[in-house]
C-alpha cells in the first residue's frame, strides 16, 4: 500500500501526538515505525505484499484510532498486529528471495542500469509481473511462483537493454533532434547524415553486446558532436540567407583561424587574395618544407659539385667531402630540430582540440544543472522559501514557510503542498545525497532548540523517505539549534528567517 503525501503527514503527527501522552507507547510506535523501515528497505513491498499491505493497514487503523480517542489498549492491539506482519514480512522476505534466487540478476541488472527511472513503462511492467511471482511465493505455491518469475526475466532483460540504450545514445538522441529542429536536415544534411550514422552505430554495438559500453560510448559522442556539427553550420546557413553581409563575416572567421595554424609554425602572413585554395595549399607547402629539407639539400650539392668543377685548382676531395659531411650534419639537425617543433605544435593542437570538446561536455553538464536549480527555484515562491548554492555549490532548499507549532516537531496539512514541491525537486537529482538540516531561532534554552531542530529534521526526513522511498544511505537528518542563524535574532522577521528546515541536495 502505498501512502499519499497527506496520508503519510496524518500518519506521522498521530505517531507523534501519542509521544508527548505516554512513553511506553512512544516506544512502541517508533519501534514499529523502525521495523517496517527495515522491512521496505529489504524490499517487503516486493518479496512480501500481502504482509506488508496488512501491516500498513494495521499502522493506519491505530492512527485512526488515536484521531477517534480510542482506548489505549486498542491502540496497542493495533501497534501490535502492525508490527506482527512487519516481522512476517521480514522472514517471507528472506525466504522469497531464496527461492527465487536465480531469477533475481536480471531484476538486479535492470535496477543498476537505472531502468526505473529511464525506462520506467517497461520497468514497471517487469516489476508487477514479478510481484505475481513473489505474491504467489507468499502464498506457499512455490512452483507457481518460479513459472510466473520466469515470465519476468525476459521483461528485466528488455527494461535493462532499453536502459542502457537510453543511458547511452540519450543524449545523441536528443542532439540530432535538435539539429533537426536547427534545420539541419535542409542545410547541413551531409553532416547531420554522420551524426545519425554514428548513433546507429551505437545502437548496433549495444543491441550486440550491450556490456560494450566504452565503444558504444565512443560512438554515441561522435553522434553528438557531429549533430553539434550540424547544428552551427545550418544556424550559420540560415543567418546568411537573411543576412548577405554574413557571408564576408563568415568567410573572415575561417580565415581567422587558419592564420592562427599558420602563425603557430611560423607561416605568418597566408595569400588569402588568391582564394581560400591558395591559402591552403601555402600552408600544406609550408608544413612539407618543415617535414623535408630535401629539395635543399639537393640544390645545394648541385651548386657546390657546379663551383668545384669550374674552377681551376679544385679542392681534394677529402675537403670537399668534409664540407658535404659537415653541411648535411647541420641540414640533419635543423631537420631534427624542425620535426620536433612541428610535433611539439601537432600535440599542442591535439591538446587544445580536446580541451574544446572537455570544454563543451562540461558546459553542457552545467547547462542541465542550471536548467534544474532554475526549475528549482520557479517551484519555491519567496513566501516558502528560497533556492540558493551553498560554498560547495551544493543547491539549498531554504524553507522558512515550514512552520511548526511552538516547541513542536509534527508536521500539519499546511506543510503538504510545499512539501510535495520539495519532492518534485528531489525527483530532478536521483542520484544525489540529502542532507536535512532543522534550525531554531535563539529564543529559549539552547539545548531544547537543539533537539527541537533534531526531531524536525528527522520528521521532515522519515516524510521524504516514505512519499520518495528513498534509501537510507542515501538521506540523513541534523539539528543545528541556533548555532547557524541566517538572519539577526534581534529582529521578529530575522527569527522568523532562522526558523526555517534546510535541505541539502549534495552535488
Amino acid at each position: 500500500m502505498n501512502f499519499s503525501a497527506k496520508n503519510t503527514v496524518l500518519l506521522i503527527s498521530a505517531i507523534l501526538l501519542i509521544s508527548g501522552s505516554a512513553g511506553a507507547e512512544t516506544n512502541a510506535f517508533n519501534n514499529l515505525s523502525q521495523l517496517m523501515d527495515s522491512a521496505r528497505v529489504v524490499g517487503g513491498s516486493t518479496f512480501a505484499p500481502k504482509a506488508m499491505k496488512k501491516s500498513e493497514q494495521e499502522f493506519m487503523k491505530a492512527r485512526k484510532a488515536v484521531q477517534s480517542n480510542r482506548s489505549q489498549k486498542t491502540i496497542n492491539k493495533h501497534v501490535a498486529k502492525a508490527a506482527e506482519f512487519a516481522e512476517h514480512a521480514l522472514k517471507t522476505t528472506e525466504v522469497a528471495k531464496l527461492t527465487l534466487k536465480e531469477y533475481l540478476l536480471p531484476r538486479e541488472k535492470a535496477i543498476a542500469a537505472r531502468a526505473a527511472s529511464l525506462v520506467s513503462e517497461l520497468y514497471f511492467k517487469a516489476e508487477t509481473q514479478f510481484i505475481k511471482a513473489t505474491a504467489k511465493v507468499e502464498k506457499g505455491d512455490v512452483k507457481g511462483g518460479l513459472k510466473e518469475a520466469a515470465k519476468s526475466s525476459s521483461l528485466y532483460d528488455k527494461a535493462e537493454i532499453e536502459a542502457i540504450r537510453k543511458s547511452i545514445i540519450g543524449s545523441a538522441e536528443a542532439q540530432i533532434a535538435k539539429a533537426k529542429q536547427d534545420g539541419a536536415d535542409k542545410f547541413a544534411l551531409s553532416t547531420f547524415d554522420k551524426a545519425k550514422t554514428a548513433r546507429a552505430k551505437a545502437n548496433a554495438i549495444i543491441s550486440n553486446d550491450r556490456y560494450d559500453k566504452e565503444t558504444a560510448i565512443a560512438e554515441a559522442k561522435r553522434s553528438e558532436y557531429e549533430a553539434r556539427h550540424a547544428s552551427n553550420i545550418a544556424l550559420s546557413v540560415r543567418a546568411l540567407n537573411r543576412n548577405d553581409q554574413a557571408w564576408e563575416k563568415l568567410m573572415l572567421i575561417y580565415e581567422i583561424q587558419m592564420n592562427r595554424i599558420g602563425a603557430s609554425i611560423g607561416a605568418v602572413h597566408l595569400p588569402f587574395d588568391n582564394g581560400p585554395m591558395a591559402a591552403a595549399d601555402s600552408l600544406i607547402h609550408y608544413i612539407k618544407a618543415m617535414q623535408t629539407d630535401n629539395d635543399f639539400l639537393t640544390r645545394w650539392l648541385s651548386a657546390m659539385v657546379t663551383k668545384f668543377g669550374d674552377e681551376p685548382e679544385v679542392a681534394s676531395s677529402e675537403r670537399l667531402v668534409a664540407q658535404l659531411d659537415s653541411h648535411f650534419d647541420k641540414l640533419l639537425t635543423k631537420h631534427e630540430k624542425v620535426s620536433t617543433e612541428l610535433k611539439s605544435k601537432r600535440k599542442k593542437l591535439s591538446s587544445l582540440e580536446t580541451e574544446n570538446q572537455n570544454i563543451s561536455a562540461e558546459l553542457s553538464e552545467r547547462q542541465k544543472h542550471d536548467e534544474k536549480f532554475r526549475k528549482a527555484r520557479s517551484l519555491i515562491s519567496p513566501s516558502e522559501g528560497e533556492v540558493l548554492f551553498n560554498a560547495s555549490n551544493d543547491i539549498v532548499l531554504r524553507l522558512s514557510g515550514i512552520s511548526f507549532d511552538v516547541g513542536k516537531a509534527y508536521l500539519k496539512d499546511s506543510h503538504v503542498p510545499l512539501l510535495e514541491k520539495v519532492n518534485e525537486i528531489v525527483k530532478m537529482f536521483p542520484e544525489a545525497k540529502l542532507i536535512i538540516e532543522g534550525h531554531t531561532d535563539a529564543t529559549g534554552n539552547t539545548s531544547t532548540n537543539m533537539l527541537l531542530s533534531e526531531k524536525r529534521a528527522y520528521v521532515i526526513m522519515q516524510f521524504l523517505r516514505q512519499s520518495l522511498m528513498i534509501s537510507a544511505g542515501r538521506i540523513q537528518s541534523m539539528g543545528f539549534g541556533s548555532d547557524k542563524p541566517v538572519a539577526s535574532n534581534k529582529t521578529r522577521d530575522g527569527r522568523a528567517k532562522n526558523r526555517r528546515i534546510d535541505i541539502i541536495i549534495m552535488q
